[in-house]
């Protein structure tokens, strides 16, 4: 070995083979083939572009999730009702709550239900169950007193649902005061 040649050591790293080594894609190994890239699209989640969300499936939405809304505070109810028979077995009475109070808390659980998932994702399961997503003025995402106050006032004025069957862009009441909008996905 001449000085200007050196033995090749653990440094030493591999070439690339040469071209002519890989193998050629002619179709007979499908699984060699890598599938073509996806083109870049803008997240969903940023912004929804479908057309307006009709009554019907606004107001089955809007059913399911004071559905689970329901299920929800009747099983906190049932824990709380069962840790009371636990403390005291003997003297426990089953007191059911009055229906206004049943009311107040529907309505509170619904108001941070659609806040926290509004603000959040931007739909409720309700929503996703039917392809819909609420958007803001710019057709992005809600910010959360945005979100909150659309849902106070989906609470407190629920027939202004009803305002959709005759607006020509399918908005409610709350979304032509807050400028948002219920769109398909």
């Amino acid at each position: 070995m001449t000085p200007t040649e050196s033995a090749p050591g653990p440094e030493a790293v591999p070439s690339a083979p040469p071209p002519s080594a890989v193998p050629t894609l002619d179709g007979r190994f499908p699984w060699h083939v890598a599938p073509p890239p996806r083109p870049a699209t803008a997240s969903a989640r940023a912004h929804a572009s479908g057309r307006p969300a009709g009554f019907v499936t606004r107001a089955a939405a809007n059913a399911v999730d004071a559905a689970l809304v329901s299920l929800v505070l009747a099983l906190v109810y049932a824990m709380v009702a069962g840790f009371r028979f636990l403390l005291a077995p003997t003297s426990f009475r089953l007191v059911a709550p009055e229906f206004a109070w049943v009311v107040v808390a529907v309505g509170i659980g619904l108001a941070v239900y659609w806040t926290a998932t509004w603000a959040g994702p931007g739909r409720t399961y309700g929503d996703e169950l039917m392809a819909l997503r609420v958007v803001g003025p710019g057709g992005g995402r809600l910010h959360f007193l945005h979100a909150a106050a659309r849902a106070v006032l989906c609470v407190l004025f629920l027939p202004g649902l009803f305002w959709v069957l005759v607006s020509r862009r399918n908005r409610s009441v709350q979304d032509v005061v807050l400028r948002t909008a219920v769109v398909y996905d």
